[in-house]
């Protein structure tokens, strides 16, 4: 396996690194070693997995806020050297923060005024794409967005998840393939597919069904580049032009 370098890091984490840090720490505590934070990173460097100490410490945090890990911290005896870390497996799968918090974290730009936190479980897949701020382990944009939309059962909350979800597929960057993977597991890839076939309209319609035309080219401009076209679509979710010219107009900054 390559090593783990510095620039990884500040992108998705590996779900194979992840894996790996776990299973040795299967190893060290079948082989009776106590597994410490460098003994852990000399057991993975010695298996040419990882062996950048800073790296290390983002994929162990992640561990731990996902409930994967537990953390034992124990003093030394002198003064000035830091703390022993131990970890431990607790056998309990991943979970990550899925609800509006996740959307304002990924740069919703709206007023949220009862901001729900939701969370879900997830794989070791979901986990590598998860981000950690201030103590909270946050989903993809692509994870909130179908785990948001699937857990959303109060008919008064529906269409402003939907208006909240359709505002960051409209302006942020995504991965589509990995995002429709995860809505058909969740059996909203219809609802989706909708959202995405009606910003598409926005973008790329000749002549747009909207009177405020200033408003669109300003958006079409700002518009994140999509590769992917949809093909299939639904009516379990529609948006009217001038909905969505809002939704992104406001999202954007320029309405």
């Amino acid at each position: 396996m390559a090593r783990v370098g510095e620039e990884q890091i500040k992108k998705n984490k590996s779900p194979a690194v992840l894996e790996s840090i776990l299973k040795s720490l299967e190893v060290m505590q079948s082989e009776d070693v106590e597994p410490t934070f460098n003994a852990v990173l000399t057991h993975l460097a010695s298996r040419n997995i990882l062996s950048n100490h800073r790296s290390l410490r983002v994929y162990l945090d992640t561990l731990v806020q996902s409930g994967m890990l537990k953390l034992r911290t124990e003093p030394t005896k002198q003064p000035n050297v830091r703390a022993k870390q131990v970890y431990s497996l607790t056998g309990r799968s991943p979970s990550i923060e899925v609800g509006e918090k996740a959307l304002l974290f990924h740069g919703l730009n709206w007023s949220v005024p009862s901001m729900s936190s939701i969370r879900a479980r997830t794989d070791l897949q979901g986990l590598a794409r998860t981000r950690l701020a201030r103590g909270t382990l946050y989903g993809s944009i692509e994870d909130t967005v179908s785990e948001l939309l699937a857990k959303t059962k109060n008919t008064s909350r529906v269409h402003q998840t939907l208006v909240f979800c359709a505002a960051l597929l409209a302006t942020k960057k995504f991965d589509a393939q990995y995002l429709m993977r995860r809505a058909k597991e969740r059996y909203v890839a219809d609802i989706v597919e909708s959202l995405l076939d009606e910003i598409d309209y926005l973008r790329f319609s000749p002549k747009p069904e909207v009177e405020d035309v200033r408003t669109l080219y300003e958006i079409r401009k700002q518009l994140t580049n999509r590769r992917q076209q949809w093909l299939n679509k639904s009516d379990r979710f529609r948006m009217s032009p001038n909905e969505l010219i809002d939704v992104v107009g406001k999202q954007l900054g320029v309405k």
